[in-house]
């Protein structure tokens, strides 16, 4: 059971992104995230200007969502899938799949959302 130990770690780091991503876009929504040094999607562009950081996060608001509900997820099944291997269900080191393959998600769709602010942070303010 101890060698498990690392998965319900994973789940915990993979929840906690999730979560960082959920409460931005969820600030963003509601208008409550204003351009700040501590939390949003920091590019050159989006912290240029207060329209360009608004436009930006509007536009990426979506596209965090999608990461959270994937990070939940992924954090959820990769639970599960300790537990299958703690009863021997799945094989130990096969299970690793499962937050390996949830953080690439991710992070893919971090990587796209930032893409996506930059961009229509970019329009916002003409450049």
């Amino acid at each position: 059971m101890e060698a498990l130990a690392p998965l319900f770690s994973a789940a915990v780091g993979i929840a906690s992104v999730s979560g960082v991503a959920h409460h931005v876009q969820h600030a963003t929504t509601q208008g409550g995230l204003g351009r700040n040094s501590a939390v949003g999607l920091r590019t050159s562009i989006t912290k240029s200007s207060d329209a360009a950081w608004a436009a930006g996060h509007q536009a990426a608001a979506p596209w965090l969502l999608a990461c959270a509900y994937t990070g939940y997820l992924s954090g959820a099944l990769t639970i599960a899938s300790a537990v299958l291997a703690a009863t021997g269900v799945f094989s130990a080191p096969g299970v690793l799949i499962v937050p390996a393959a949830g953080f690439a998600a991710v992070v893919v769709l971090l990587v796209v959302a930032t893409a996506i602010a930059h961009s229509n942070g970019a329009d916002a303010v003409g450049e």
